[in-house]
C-alpha cells in the first residue's frame, strides 16, 4: 500500500517539551501504522530559552515522522526588545508571526520535492493556523485546522485583555481560517459550540471532536498500575502542569489545606505535590499559611519525570479556572488516565473536565470554593484512613477510550474525509 503523506504545521514539537509538542508528536506517532508518513515544519531552537527533552525528540525520530526544523526571529534580542517597548506588536497574533514567512518557505521547499495528500495546522500558537492558510491558497491542499483551544473566545490573557482594534484583527484571522478550512478539529464540544456559534450554521459541518489521547494500551496500562496504598501516611496528591495567575490557580486549594491545618495534624496525613512552573506568590501563600510540611513546589521537570512522579502519587490532581462552562480539557487529566489513580477535580459543573470526571465517578469541587474544596480533602482522608479510597470501578473503561490509538484514529478519519474530498 502506497502511504499518505502529511504536511503538518506544528511550531511546537520535541525536543521542545509543552504539552502541545507532546500530543502533536503522540499523534504523528500513530498516524505511521495507519499508513501515513508525516513531515512537520516546527520550530528550531538555537539557544537554550526553551524547556527540551531530548528523550521525547528521539522517541518521534524512531518512528519515522519527518521534522523540518526552522529557525525564528523571535530569538533574536532585538525583537525582543521591540516587543517589550510595543507589546501590541507581540500579538499578531501572537509573538510567533515572525516565524510565519521561513516556515511557508520551507513548507513549499518540501512540497516541491514530494507529494502531498493534506495539509493540517495545530495551534496555539494561532500564528501556525496563518501559515496554514496560505500554504493551502499557494498548494491546494486540502487543510485541516487543529484547534483544540478557543481563540477569540478564550477566557485567558492575552484575548481576554486585548484592546479592541487587536481583537478585531484576531477575529478576521479566525474567521479566514474557519471559512477556508476544509476540516475543523477541537479537542471538546463545549469549545467547539463556543467557537462555532459565531459562524454560519453550514460551517459547522466542517467541525470533529477529538479529545486528547494518551500513550496506554492495555498492556501500558497495567505496568503502569502500582498497589494503591489507602492506609499509607501521609496520603500524596500530586498535580502536574502550569498555573495562571488570577485565572487557574491553587490559591484556594492552599486556603482549604490552610483551614485543615489549623484543625488537624495535616502533615502527618497528607503531602500535596504541584509539579512545574513555580509561581513565587503560590510558594509565599503556602508558606504564610504555615504549610511547609504539607505542600511541596517542584519546580518544571522533564516529562518522563513529571510522569513518573505522578505515577507516585495515591490521588492525582487538576485544576481549572472559574467558569460558567469551562472549555477546556487539560492534557495533563487524559495523561493520568493510564496511570490508574483516584483523581481529585477542583473544575466548573458543567465543563469538559467536569464530563470526564463525572464518567469516572470520581469527586469534583468549584475550583474557587474554599469550604467545598476542604470538604472534598477530607472526605478523601476519610476513605484513605477506613481504606475504601480507590480508584473506581469504571477506570479503565474510561481510560482506553482516550488511548492515543483511538484518538489518532479519529484524526486518521478526519484527514480521510478531506483526502477524498
Amino acid at each position: 500500500m502506497t502511504a499518505r503523506r502529511l504536511l503538518a504545521i506544528s511550531w511546537d514539537m520535541p525536543p521542545l517539551s509543552g504539552p502541545r509538542a507532546v500530543q502533536v508528536s503522540r499523534t504523528l506517532n500513530q498516524l505511521v501504522p495507519l499508513g501515513w508518513e508525516s513531515s512537520v515544519v516546527c520550530f528550531g531552537a538555537r539557544s537554550n530559552r526553551y524547556n527540551q527533552d531530548r528523550a521525547l525528540a528521539t522517541a518521534l525520530e524512531a518512528r519515522g515522522v519527518t521534522r523540518l526544523q526552522v529557525p525564528s526571529l523571535e530569538e533574536r534580542f532585538a525583537f525582543r526588545a521591540l516587543w517589550r517597548l510595543v507589546p501590541p506588536l507581540k500579538n499578531m497574533p501572537d509573538e510567533k508571526w515572525v516565524w510565519i514567512r521561513p516556515a511557508v518557505r520551507a513548507a513549499r521547499s518540501a512540497a516541491s520535492e514530494r507529494r502531498f495528500d493534506v495539509l493540517a495546522s495545530f495551534a496555539q500558537p494561532w500564528s501556525d493556523h496563518l501559515i496554514g492558510l496560505k500554504l493551502h491558497r499557494i498548494l491546494g491542499l486540502p487543510w485541516v485546522a487543529h484547534f483544540s483551544d478557543p481563540w477569540v473566545d478564550s477566557p485567558y490573557p492575552p484575548y481576554s485583555t486585548a484592546p479592541a482594534w487587536q481583537r478585531r484583527l484576531w477575529q478576521r484571522m479566525e474567521a479566514d481560517i474557519v471559512r477556508e478550512a476544509d476540516a475543523l478539529i477541537f479537542v471538546t464540544r463545549q469549545t467547539a459550540d463556543r467557537v462555532m456559534r459565531k459562524y454560519p450554521d453550514a460551517w459547522r459541518t466542517k467541525v470533529s471532536v477529538v479529545p486528547h489521547g494518551h500513550q496506554g494500551g492495555a498492556r501500558a496500562i497495567e505496568e503502569k498500575k502500582s498497589p494503591f496504598h489507602s492506609l499509607r501516611s501521609p496520603l500524596r496528591i500530586v498535580h502536574t502542569g502550569r498555573f495562571y495567575e488570577g485565572r487557574r490557580t491553587p490559591e484556594p486549594l492552599l486556603r482549604a489545606l490552610g483551614r485543615l491545618a489549623s484543625a488537624r495534624p495535616l502533615a502527618k496525613e497528607l503531602k500535596v505535590v504541584f509539579v512545574g512552573t513555580i509561581v513565587p506568590a503560590y510558594v509565599d501563600l503556602a508558606r504564610a499559611l504555615a504549610l511547609d510540611d504539607v505542600v511541596e513546589f517542584t519546580g518544571r521537570v522533564p516529562h518522563d519525570e513529571s510522569a513518573a512522579l505522578a505515577a507516585g502519587a495515591d490521588v492525582l490532581l487538576v485544576i481549572d479556572a472559574p467558569s460558567d462552562n469551562s472549555l477546556f480539557l487539560p492534557s495533563k487529566l487524559i495523561e493520568y488516565l493510564p496511570l490508574h489513580k483516584p483523581i481529585l477535580g477542583l473544575t466548573p459543573a458543567p465543563g469538559a473536565t467536569a464530563d470526564v470526571l463525572n464518567e469516572l465517578a470520581y469527586p469534583m469541587a468549584p475550583p474557587d470554593d474554599e469550604r467545598a474544596i476542604q470538604s472534598a480533602l477530607e472526605g478523601m482522608l476519610e476513605r484513605a484512613a477506613t481504606g475504601t479510597l480507590a480508584p473506581s470501578a469504571q477506570h479503565d473503561a474510561v481510560a482506553r477510550r482516550y488511548d492515543i490509538a483511538c484518538t489518532a484514529r479519529a484524526f486518521h478519519d478526519v484527514l480521510m474525509q478531506c483526502v477524498r474530498q
